[in-house]
């Protein structure tokens, strides 16, 4: 077993492909052209409640699109209760028992290419994000709705980023995990769209690549190189905080550190027809 430390947490390298699914959704139909993958926390109920009540509304009441909720496990009867019945109401989690923690996002990466190669495999693209994000799925199709493009990776796009050598960070990664002094190019995990040519390829190839911790690196970096994927930066993906109103999300994609009371805020504000944006 492959383990390195630092003062937040110890990173256990895992084999990615043999977790069994707790919980699946059901397949795509047809119909189905772009997927909403939101990796989520199994704590998160309020996030996933909120997503559903607000942004993720449109892909419920959309034909084109569908949204599924990726979860792993937490220690406790009580969590995995609730994700029972939660799954049982909702129908849209797609839950595997590998222990859902920070250093194990790859795996919850992992497990959304494992079940749209299979499950969701003729859909055109695929949205990761986070609980803790707005996306502007509106925005997002009609973006999308003169695409030509295939084998991309479309967001906020980072190069020549060094690895974290300060054992005390959150980020750090030791030369004997990663020995270059440059990540690859790669896009930023809060939220990027892929287009479905790409997606079975790209499960694939983690079981050629090594897993690595941190998810962003290991998905749209290494695995993307493998498969040749082209890089779009898009400034309408966004990390940064950003004011929490429908005007600043108005002509974004997507925003970053959104509670569940602010995306109810930017929700409402851009439901009116009427909203003057100076």
């Amino acid at each position: 077993m492959d383990i390195f430390s630092s003062r937040w947490f110890t990173v256990t390298y895992q084999q990615p492909h043999n977790f069994s699914y707790i919980h699946l959704t059901n397949n795509c139909s047809d119909s189905v052209q772009i997927l909403v993958a939101v990796c989520s926390a199994p704590i998160n109920l309020l996030h996933r409640n909120t997503i559903r009540e607000t942004w993720g509304q449109y892909a419920r009441n959309n034909s084109n699109f569908k949204m599924v909720f990726f979860e792993g496990v937490k220690h406790s009867p009580n969590v995995q209760d609730d994700i029972n019945e939660e799954s049982v109401k909702y129908g849209d989690i797609v839950q595997e028992n590998y222990i859902d923690h920070y250093e194990n996002l790859s795996l919850k990466s992992v497990a959304y290419l494992r079940w749209v190669s299979s499950s969701c495999r003729k859909v055109k693209f695929v949205l990761k994000t986070d609980d803790d994000m707005y996306i502007n799925l509106p925005l997002l199709e009609k973006t999308l709705m003169n695409m030509k493009r295939s084998r991309f990776i479309m967001g906020l796009v980072f190069k020549h980023v060094a690895p974290i050598r300060d054992s005390s960070s959150k980020w750090y990664t030791p030369k004997s995990k990663y020995p270059k002094n440059e990540f690859p190019e790669y896009v930023s995990g809060t939220a990027y769209l892929i287009s479905g040519d790409i997606v079975p390829e790209l499960y694939a190839e983690s079981f050629n690549e090594k897993l690595f911790w941190l998810e962003d690196v290991y998905i749209t970096g290494m695995l993307a190189n493998r498969v040749n994927a082209t890089r779009i930066n898009s400034g309408k993906f966004t990390i940064y905080n950003k004011q929490h109103t429908g005007c600043a999300y108005k002509n974004m994609i997507s925003g970053h550190h959104v509670t569940p009371r602010n995306m109810k805020i930017i929700y409402q504000q851009l439901q009116n027809v009427t909203l003057v944006c100076h």
